[in-house]
């Protein structure tokens, strides 16, 4: 999954910030600044096993995969354990060199993903991210694989990065309207309306763009974003642990 950069320009109104959002403890002053989620990676059509990524980013400018795990399994005893992969990145446009130098780029850091191979289809698994910024019992966090068969279910969202003052609000009250939209998606499933049909729990969500405002930078969806759809609380005020359980696509523009 590659987020798209938006490009709409409106003023951040939202207070809540990653910094008061993360509880794992910085170690020796680097932090962990997104959180696990997970991607496909480059798994293509559907063939003998699946495969999921787990993702996550620090503030480090020199990786250390050595000191990162992540346990895997059917359960939460786990069972299978790897070493993630890393890369340093300073300008996340910087891949192409066509492209400017975006002048919100946040500095270097490091990207780090662990390819978990071999999964079941249609099959739930448990994953635990251990490391220096983590849980002191590690991040946790589960995710069902793809379904073999021709019926699915999925949530379609886009244009949501929006926090709107209440008119006439003193102090300013924002409605954080991409909290409610999380929210709704990671329990659709559940959610009873009258005279409506129940509805399927998504198997995976697509955004339709324009998913972050306001400045184009990566630091938006540190603030904006991750924040929003990796919450470790499931509500309408702070959004829901979608990401870290589910896949999410997004499409390129608009």
């Amino acid at each position: 999954m590659r987020i798209c950069q938006p490009r709409k320009l409106l003023s951040p109104r939202r207070g809540v910030t990653l910094a008061t959002l993360l509880l794992a403890p910085a170690v020796f002053g680097q932090q962990v600044t997104y959180f696990p989620y997970l991607q496909l990676g480059d798994n293509g059509p559907l063939g003998t096993t699946d495969q999921v990524v787990v993702a996550w980013q620090t503030s480090e400018t020199t990786p250390n995969t050595s000191s990162y795990r992540v346990d895997f399994g059917l359960t939460t005893g786990y069972g299978s354990t790897i070493s993630p992969s890393a890369r340093v990145v300073d300008n996340y446009l910087s891949i192409d060199s066509t492209l400017p130098v975006s002048p919100t780029t946040y500095g270097a850091h490091s990207d780090y993903t662990a390819i978990l191979t071999g999964l079941s289809f249609d099959t739930t698994y448990y994953y635990r991210v251990s490391g220096p910024g983590m849980p002191a019992n590690g991040f946790t966090a589960s995710f069902h694989t793809r379904k073999l068969g021709s019926v699915f279910s999925f949530a379609v969202e886009g244009d949501e990065g929006y926090f709107p003052v209440v008119p006439n609000s003193s102090p300013a009250k924002i409605v954080d309207y991409e909290a409610r939209i999380a929210h709704l998606i990671y329990n659709a499933g559940s959610i009873s309306v009258q005279g409506s049909a129940s509805r399927p729990a998504p198997d995976f969500i697509l955004n339709a763009g324009d998913n972050v405002y306001t400045v184009s930078s990566e630091g938006n969806y540190r603030d904006f974003f991750f924040p929003v759809f990796n919450s470790d609380t499931d509500t309408n005020e702070t959004g829901a642990p979608i990401i870290r359980s589910m896949l999410y696509y997004i499409v390129d523009g608009n």
